[in-house]
């Protein structure tokens, strides 16, 4: 609004530094004047750069109470309700709202992770008696033993892991036939050495 009002003043300038020396010009006047300058090239190109100024655009949206007041309606309408409930029951666009918010999830849990009174409500937390026995009752529980070996045996099985023992076999089986081989040479020179 405050652009508007310099480029009104702008134009009412040069129409007054014409040469000539007139009476102001009525509203009509002034209002056709203001529509013939806003009509040509130079005017439109004017109105297009003030459009793009980003100073301008945020006071255009965020002076008008009607759009906020718009944006509260929708937004905690039960239309609003709706539309967020089914948004989000859609995989793809949960997918992306966690995409976009990671990296401010990882910041706030690195932050909480060293502040202090966080740590001191979490062992509060977890020291309570009820809160202890629960979590005994779940280290303790038949399925998590299940997942415990589930996860276990995937480890084993998986490709890169076999790699990994296979030469770790490999390794322990050089150890001893090399530390065999070793007694083994010695055993004979003393059977030698005994006949």
């Amino acid at each position: 609004m405050k652009k508007m009002a310099v480029l009104f003043l702008f134009l009412l300038f040069l129409t007054g530094c014409s040469g000539s020396h007139q009476a102001a010009p009525s509203y009509d006047e002034m209002k056709k004047m203001m529509t013939d300058a806003i009509q040509t090239e130079d005017g439109k190109k004017a109105l297009r750069k003030l459009m793009t100024d980003p100073e301008f655009r945020e006071l255009l949206v965020l002076e008008q109470p009607e759009v906020k007041q718009s944006i509260e309606n929708v937004l905690l309408s039960k239309e609003g309700e709706r539309f967020w409930k089914t948004a989000f029951e859609d995989p793809k666009f949960t997918e992306s709202i966690a995409k976009s918010m990671k990296k401010q999830q990882a910041d706030i849990m690195k932050d909480l992770m060293t502040d202090a009174s966080f740590q001191k409500e979490l062992e509060k937390f977890f020291g309570q008696p009820d809160m202890m026995k629960q979590m005994e009752n779940i280290v303790n529980s038949a399925t998590l033993k299940k997942e415990m070996e589930k996860a276990i045996e995937d480890t084993i099985n998986s490709p890169l892991m076999q790699a990994k023992w296979q030469e770790l076999i490999m390794k322990a089986g050089k150890g001893a036939t090399g530390g065999s081989s070793k007694d083994g040479g010695k055993g004979q020179k003393t059977d030698e050495e005994g006949k």
